[in-house]
Order: structure tokens, then sequence, then C-alpha cells
């Protein structure tokens, strides 16, 4: 009875040894980019996408970027702030926000 009890003891605690060796072993790989293990990756393109699809929060959150992004690539007509006349000797600096030029 005393040895089966210390033959299941041993067991256990190699194959706890065992688990915990892989364990590290596993780790060391996933370290060098060999296997992925623990660490888990972002979901990929589709699987975001999937998700989007499926919750109508971020349905409303993609449009809302997606019109901003447009919003920020439509800009209004204007002059740039610099102008420069070479055969004239002016160059105009026009302060950002006042409207204002001054010749320089």
């Amino acid at each position: 009875m005393a040895s089966t009890v210390w033959q299941v003891g041993c067991a256990a605690a190699a194959l706890g040894a065992g688990v915990f060796l892989v364990d590290r072993a596993l780790l060391w790989m996933e370290r060098r980019g060999w296997v992925y293990y623990r660490r888990r990756k972002g979901l990929s393109s589709i699987g975001a996408d999937f998700l989007q699809e499926v919750s109508p929060g971020a349905q409303a959150a993609k449009r809302g970027l997606e019109q901003e992004r447009v919003r920020k690539n439509v800009r209004p007509a204007e002059e740039p702030p610099v102008h420069v006349d070479l055969d004239a000797g002016v160059v105009r600096i026009r302060r950002t926000g006042t409207g204002e030029e001054r010749p320089g």
C-alpha cells in the first residue's frame, strides 16, 4: 500500500515537472518566433470584419471613422498661406486664423 502511494506521488510529480518543462520550452520557442503558443495575436482582418458586421455598434463606429476620413481629405478651396512673387520681389505671409497679410 505504501509503495503504491509512493508510485502515484512520483508519477504525479514527474507529470507536473514534464508539463512545466514543455510549457517553458514552448514559451522559449514562442520568443524566438517559431510557434505561437500562449500569447494570442489580435484578430485577423477577416475575423475583425466579421465581428464588425455582426455588431450594430461596430457598424456605426466604422461608418463614423469613414466619414471622418472623408471629411479630413476634403478641404475647402483656399489660398496657400505663403505667396511669393519673384518678379515684384514681394512675399506675402498670411497668418493662419486671422486672414491678415503682411508684405515682406
